[in-house]
C-alpha cells in the first residue's frame, strides 16, 4: 500500500472511531490560516446548536470568543447553544514527522452546566446532550444532523426562491438498502451506529453552504439541492453511494452486496410560476417506494440501485 493510500486509510479509520465517540470532538486544520473546521462528531454538533455539516469549513474564531491558540494552557472554549462554554482540548494530529497538520479537540467540561444531568463540578456528559437532541423536533436525535421537519422548512423557503427566480431545485433521498434485516442481525446499538456512519457520509459530502441534508425517515436521508442541472445531481448522487459503499460496513444479509448500500432517488424541476407548494421531497420518496414494491421506476435515472 503506498504512503498516500495509507494515510487515506488511517484518516478514513479515524473519522470512523470519532463518529462512534459520544462525546464531542472536533478537527481543525493546523496549516489553513484561518484555521477551518474540517470534521465534527455529531455530539460536538449539538452541543453548539448546529449539525456536522453546518460545522464544516466553518474558522475556529467563528465559533468562540477568544482566539484558538493550540499552545496555551488554557482550553478553547467556543460557545454552546445554551450560553455556557464548552472547553476543549487540543492534541496535535502529525501528517508528517515534527509537523502538526491539524489539531484534534476533545471535551473536558461545561460551565455552566446545561442541565441536572451534568454534575456539580460542570463535567460534561455526553448522555445530556443526545436526551436534548431527542427533545428537538428539528434535529435527529440518532445523527446528530436536521430531522425532516427541519428539510421541510428550508424546501419551503429555498423552494419558493426557486419559483421566483426561475431556477432549478432538486431533492435526492437515499435509503439504506435491507437496514431491518441489519437491525435484526447486529441489534440497535450497531444499527445507530450505522445511521450516524452514513449520515456523516452524506453530510461531509455537501459541496456549499447552500445544500442541505435531514433524516427524514427510520432508513432513508434527504439532500436538498439548488441552481444544479439535474444530469450533475444524479452523478453528485452516484458519489455519495459510492461513498456509503466504502465504509465498508459489513452487511451479511443484504443480497445486493457484502456491505452496506443505498439506493437513492432524485426529484428536480423548475417550479412553475403559478405553483403553489412544493411537492419534490414526497416525489423522490414515491420514486424510492417504487423500488420496494418491485414495480418498473418512472424515468431513466429518478431511481437507481446501488447494487455494490
Amino acid at each position: 500500500m503506498s504512503s498516500k493510500s495509507l494515510k487515506k486509510l488511517n484518516k478514513h479509520l479515524l473519522w470512523q472511531a470519532l463518529d462512534a465517540v459520544p462525546s464531542p470532538a472536533l478537527i481543525i486544520d493546523a496549516q489553513h490560516r484561518d484555521r477551518q473546521v474540517v470534521y465534527a462528531n455529531p455530539s460536538v454538533a449539538m452541543a453548539l446548536g448546529l449539525h456536522p455539516n453546518e460545522l464544516i469549513g466553518r474558522t475556529s474564531d467563528s465559533l468562540a470568543d477568544t482566539i484558538f491558540d493550540p499552545v496555551s494552557e488554557e482550553p478553547w472554549r467556543p460557545r454552546v447553544a445554551q450560553g455556557g462554554c464548552l472547553e476543549l482540548h487540543p492534541a496535535a494530529l502529525y501528517d508528517q514527522p515534527g509537523k502538526a497538520g491539524y489539531w484534534l479537540l476533545t471535551t473536558a467540561v461545561v460551565d455552566p452546566p446545561i442541565s441536572p444531568l451534568m454534575t456539580s463540578t460542570g463535567s460534561f456528559r455526553a448522555a445530556d446532550l443526545w436526551t436534548r437532541g431527542l427533545r428537538d423536533e428539528r434535529t435527529d436525535g440518532t445523527t446528530g444532523i436536521p430531522s425532516r421537519n427541519s428539510l421541510v422548512e428550508v424546501l419551503t423557503r429555498d423552494w419558493s426562491i426557486a419559483r421566483r427566480q426561475q431556477q432549478r431545485i432538486s431533492v435526492i433521498v437515499f435509503e439504506i438498502d435491507a437496514l431491518e434485516s441489519y437491525q435484526n442481525l447486529f441489534g440497535r446499538h450497531a444499527t445507530d451506529t450505522c445511521l450516524r456512519r452514513v449520515a456523516h457520509a452524506i453530510a461531509i459530502s455537501l459541496q456549499r453552504a447552500s445544500d442541505y441534508c435531514a433524516r427524514v425517515g427510520n432508513d432513508r436521508f434527504a439532500v436538498l439541492i439548488g441552481s444544479v442541472e439535474e444530469e450533475r445531481v444524479a452523478q453528485f448522487a452516484e458519489r455519495i453511494a459510492q461513498r456509503i459503499r466504502d465504509l465498508a460496513i459489513h452487511h451479511p444479509r443484504s443480497q445486493l452486496a457484502r456491505y452496506v448500500t443505498v439506493s437513492w432517488a432524485l426529484a428536480s424541476e423548475v417550479p412553475g410560476l403559478l405553483a403553489e407548494e412544493s411537492g419534490l421531497l414526497e416525489d423522490a420518496e414515491a420514486r424510492i417506494n417504487v423500488k420496494a414494491s418491485g414495480e418498473a421506476p418512472g424515468r431513466d435515472g429518478d431511481l437507481n440501485v446501488d447494487a455494490g
